[in-house]
């Protein structure tokens, strides 16, 4: 079986616990860094573990976005800002809450 990469991108104040944990760190990237890498990893079809932070959850990443809808080779999660850990919010939040009845649509 081939190796799992393991990276982190993001911001770097967190990026040292990453790179003392064995992940590959690429620190203070932006959105077409992030893209870059996720391209990377779909076009060789590496398996990887790839961690990002909040701010790069939340862009308008395309390759983001297909890389979450296609599920498989490189697994994603992502950390809050050691700044604002309480404002964490997961992709995955807004189908938990509609699943639960919870979603802020209804009345």
């Amino acid at each position: 079986m081939d190796e799992t990469r393991q990276i982190f991108v993001g911001d770097a104040a967190l990026a040292t616990g990453f790179r003392l944990a064995g992940f590959e760190v690429v620190a203070d990237a932006g959105v077409a860094q992030l893209d870059e890498i996720l391209e990377e990893l779909r076009n060789t079809r590496a398996h990887a573990f790839v961690v990002i932070d909040q701010q790069l959850a939340e862009s308008d990443s395309q390759r983001l976005a297909e890389v979450r809808r296609e599920g498989g080779r490189i697994l994603l999660t992502q950390v809050p800002s050691l700044t604002e850990p309480d404002k964490m919010h997961s992709s995955v939040d807004n189908h938990i809450q509609q699943l639960l009845g919870l979603d802020g649509d209804k009345p």
